[in-house]
C-alpha cells in the first residue's frame, strides 16, 4: 500500500468492532502532546492544548453507532487581525455505521450511513474529524480590526463629488 496515499493518522485509537456487543462499550480517549501537535498542524491551527472524548459504541450484525463527546481546547489564528485567540470547543455527536455493502443508488444518498468494511475502528480519527466540524470556521477574536480595515488606503474622493446631488436633472437634460 502506498504510504502518502494513506497516511498514518494523527491519533489513532483502533477497536475491533467485533468485540463490541449491542450492550455497547464505552472509550475514554486522551491525545497526549505529540498527537495534539499533529493534529493542529493537519487542522492548520497554531496548537491544540487538550483533545479528550468519551464514546460509547454499539454494534450489531449490520449497523454500529458511536454517540460521544468531545472536549478541546485550541489556539487559533483570528481572520481579520492574524491574532492568536483561545477556542474552546465542548460538543455532542452521533454517528452511524452499516457493515451491509450500499447499492448503487444508496451511494448518492448523503444522509445514509457510511460503510464500514472489516472490523476496524479508528476512534482517535473519527474523534479529530469530529474537532474538524465543531471548529468555528471564521475565528474572530472580539472587536479585531481587520487588516484592509487598518491598511487600506483612504478613499480617493473625486472633485466633483460635491456636485452631485446639487446639479438637478432638468426636463432639458435627461
Amino acid at each position: 500500500m502506498n504510504e502518502s496515499a494513506n497516511p498514518a493518522p494523527e491519533f489513532s485509537y483502533e477497536i475491533d468492532v467485533g468485540e463490541v456487543s449491542r450492550a455497547g462499550k464505552t472509550f475514554h480517549l486522551v491525545a497526549n502532546e505529540s498527537e495534539r501537535e499533529k493534529v493542529a498542524a493537519r487542522l492548520q491551527t497554531p496548537s491544540v492544548e487538550k483533545l479528550e472524548g468519551d464514546m460509547k459504541v454499539t454494534a450489531s450484525k449490520t449497523a454500529v453507532r458511536i454517540t460521544g463527546d468531545i472536549t478541546a481546547e485550541l489556539t487559533r489564528e483570528c481572520v481579520a487581525s492574524l491574532e492568536p485567540l483561545q477556542e474552546t470547543v465542548s460538543e455532542s455527536f452521533e454517528i452511524d455505521f452499516t457493515r451491509i455493502p450500499p447499492e448503487a443508488e444508496d451511494e448518492e444518498n448523503l444522509d445514509a450511513p457510511e460503510y464500514l468494511e472489516g472490523a476496524a475502528l479508528d476512534l482517535g480519527e473519527l474523534l479529530v474529524q469530529q474537532l474538524s466540524l465543531a471548529m468555528d470556521p471564521f475565528p474572530r477574536k472580539e472587536g479585531a480590526q481587520s487588516l484592509a480595515e487598518a491598511y487600506a488606503p483612504e478613499e480617493k474622493v473625486s472633485p466633483f463629488a460635491a456636485l452631485k446631488g446639487v446639479v438637478g436633472k432638468s426636463d432639458d437634460n435627461q
